[in-house]
């Protein structure tokens, strides 16, 4: 009796955590004109999101390339642990993996956002998290290669604050900002649609972090 006592507390303890913790996955777009925004990227994830979780919180890092509904485009993931010393620890290893993605040269032909965003919400769905953003590093232009289908279905992502973060303007957003703008808003009635708590822009990094402190 008492064995099942105490394995019923720890159950409830693990899901009330669970139901505080925040996770936040980062989609990062290694295609075509945004490539080499991934320096940048990256310290951003560095210095405004990393510095942002606490033990039991989890970071997600994915790559948008030609076809990212792929594991392999995990490039770094952790769930912190509840100890501070050893959470910080995992946080300097999370970092170390970040800089190896920067270093690492990788360009995609193609730009498959959904497919990220689909993998991003297994994700985010899978940590049990109470509060889940998905962060999205891109131009927002998608280009998916032929043969390629991406539905997301209706509650994709239900529950799920989209951050569309350092979105790239292309040539023809500079000659008709309405195209630019078209583009977002595009984004945010399909995200939106599919279960997302909402949909924000954010130009500058400490947005972001303000962002993320917000219940």
């Amino acid at each position: 009796m008492k064995r099942t006592l105490l394995a019923a507390l720890l159950a409830v303890s693990c899901s009330s955590g669970a139901q505080y913790a925040q996770a936040v996955v980062a989609l990062v777009d290694v295609s075509g004109t945004y490539v080499d925004q991934r320096p940048q990227v990256v310290e951003v994830i560095r210095r405004g999101l990393l510095p942002r979780m606490s033990p039991g919180d989890s970071l997600i890092v994915i790559r948008i390339d030609s076809e990212s509904y792929k594991k392999d485009n995990v490039e770094a993931s952790v769930k912190l642990d509840v100890r501070p010393s050893k959470a910080n620890a995992e946080k300097l290893a999370f970092a170390q993996q970040l800089d190896a993605f920067a270093r690492r040269p990788v360009k995609a032909a193609h730009t498959d956002i959904r497919g990220a965003m689909m993998l991003g919400a297994e994700y985010l769905r899978e940590t049990g998290a109470g509060k889940r953003t998905m962060v999205v590093f891109s131009d927002m232009a998608e280009d998916l290669p032929r043969g390629v289908k991406r539905d997301l279905a209706p509650d994709e992502l239900k529950g799920v604050r989209v951050v569309a973060m350092n979105v790239k303007r292309l040539a023809s957003d500079n000659a008709d900002p309405t195209v630019y703008r078209q583009r977002l808003s595009g984004w945010e009635k399909q995200v939106t649609a599919h279960g997302a708590r909402d949909f924000k822009v954010v130009l500058e990094p400490d947005k972001l972090s303000e962002l993320l402190d917000e219940g």
